[in-house]
C-alpha cells in the first residue's frame, strides 16, 4: 500500500464511523420524537372525552362525556374556570356548570351563549378531542307574561304544556325538588314517552320590555328564581330607577324564547311591606313582611342601613333564604356596630318600612 493510501485510508474510516453515528442519533432522535407523538397522544386518550353532543334548543346543549366530571368540574364557585374548560369556536361560552342528568353516567345539561342555526361548532374539553355539532336556533315555548312588581315581571311556563325547568331533571337538584323530580332519557323522554323541552340555567339572561309607544327595555333575569316556589316562572327586573306605568301595555320578547302570551297591563302594585327586623349576628339580619308573598320577591333586593352618624352600609338578600314571608339579609364588605342602632330603608321602593330600625348584636 503506498504512502498516499495509508493516509487517505484513516480519513475514509473517520468519515464512515461518523456518517453511522449520525444514522444512528438521527434514528434515536426519530424513535424519541415518535414515543412523544404516541405518548401526547395517548395522554389525550386518558383526558375525560366528549362522546356526545345534542343542541336541545338555542340555548341548552346536552353533552355526554367518556366518564363522569370531577367534582370541582362542576361546582359553581369554579364557573370562571371551569368556562375555559370548555372551548368552542365562532364565540360559543357556557354560561353555568354543567348539570348531570337523574339516572345519567356522564350525560350534563350544559346552558351555552345564542346558538345559530346552520352554523357548525365545535367543542374541545380541557386537552381531549375536538367534536363538532350543528347549531339550533329552536326557541323555548313559554306560557305567559305577567307583572309581580312594579319594576319586575315574570314569564311562567307549565311541565303538563311540554316543558321543563332543567333543575328538575338534574341531580343536583333532585333531593331538594322532591315530587317535581323526574328522569327523562337521552332524548329528553319521561316514561310515558313525553318529550320535553328544557329551560337550562338562565344566568345572565335577558329578555325586552317593549311598551305601547314604541318604548324598549332590557331587563335581566333575577338570579335563583326560575324554579322557586314549585313554579316555572323566572323573575326579570327593569334596570335599578325604572319602573313600569301602570295603565301602560308592554310586551315581552326574547331572544331565547317564543311566549304565548307577551302582553299585559301594567298596574301601580303596592310595594311589600316590611313587618320587622332582628340581628342574627354582626353581618346578617332577618326580614320579616306583614305576610308571605307566596313567591320569591326578596331575590336581588337591597336595604340601606343608616346608622345613628349618618352613615350607611347596605345589605343584600342572601339567595334562597326565604321561608314564607321571612328572608335573610347580609351585610356587603362590612361589619355592623354591636349595640348600634340602624334605620332600614329599603332601596329602589322595593319595600316601606316605616320607623323601622335594627339593634346590632
Amino acid at each position: 500500500m503506498t504512502k498516499k493510501w495509508r493516509i487517505i485510508t484513516p480519513i475514509l474510516l473517520t468519515a464512515m464511523l461518523t456518517l453511522s453515528g449520525c444514522n444512528f442519533l438521527n434514528k434515536q432522535t426519530e424513535t424519541k420524537q415518535g414515543q412523544t407523538q404516541q405518548e401526547t397522544k395517548n395522554d389525550r386518550k386518558k383526558e375525560v372525552q366528549i362522546t356526545e353532543i345534542k343542541p336541545l334548543n338555542i340555548m341548552t346543549l346536552q353533552v355526554t362525556f367518556s366518564e363522569p366530571l370531577t367534582e370541582e368540574g362542576v361546582k359553581v364557585e369554579n364557573l370562571e374556570t371551569i368556562k375555559k374548560d370548555f372551548s368552542f369556536n365562532h364565540d360559543l361560552t357556557i354560561v353555568n356548570v354543567p348539570r348531570l342528568k337523574i339516572g345519567a353516567k356522564s350525560t350534563y345539561i350544559v346552558p351555552v351563549t345564542m346558538q345559530k342555526a346552520g352554523t357548525t361548532y365545535t367543542l374541545r374539553y380541557k386537552d381531549g378531542e375536538t367534536k363538532a355539532f350543528d347549531g339550533s336556533d329552536e326557541k323555548i315555548n313559554l306560557s305567559q307574561a305577567k307583572q309581580v312588581a312594579n319594576d319586575t315581571f315574570e314569564i311562567e311556563s307549565f311541565k303538563n304544556e311540554g316543558v321543563t325547568d332543567y333543575s328538575n331533571i338534574i341531580k343536583a337538584y333532585k333531593e331538594a325538588r322532591g315530587d317535581l323530580s323526574f328522569q327523562v332519557n337521552d332524548d329528553n323522554k319521561d316514561d310515558t314517552g313525553k318529550h320535553y323541552q328544557v329551560i337550562s340555567s338562565l344566568r345572565d339572561r335577558v329578555v325586552t320590555l317593549t311598551a305601547e309607544n314604541g318604548d324598549k327595555l332590557q331587563a335581566d333575569y333575577v338570579l335563583f328564581t326560575q324554579a322557586a316556589d314549585g313554579r316555572q316562572a323566572p323573575k326579570f327586573r327593569l334596570p335599578e330607577g325604572k319602573a313600569m306605568k301602570a295603565g301602560t301595555k308592554y310586551t315581552v320578547t326574547a331572544d331565547w324564547a317564543t311566549i304565548k302570551n307577551p302582553t299585559f297591563t301594567a298596574t301601580d302594585m303596592a310595594p311589600l311591606i316590611i313587618k320587622s327586623v332582628e340581628p342574627i349576628d354582626a353581618t346578617s339580619f332577618q326580614v320579616t313582611l306583614d305576610k308571605d308573598p307566596g313567591m320569591e320577591l326578596f331575590a336581588g333586593r337591597t336595604i340601606a342601613l343608616q346608622a345613628e352618624d349618618g352613615s350607611i352600609v347596605q345589605a343584600q338578600y342572601r339567595y334562597s333564604s326565604r321561608k314564607g314571608a321571612v328572608g335573610i339579609f347580609d351585610v356587603i364588605d362590612e361589619t355592623l356596630k354591636s349595640g348600634g342602632t340602624y334605620k332600614v330603608q329599603p332601596i329602589n321602593n322595593w319595600a316601606t318600612a316605616d320607623h323601622l330600625t335594627l339593634t346590632a348584636k
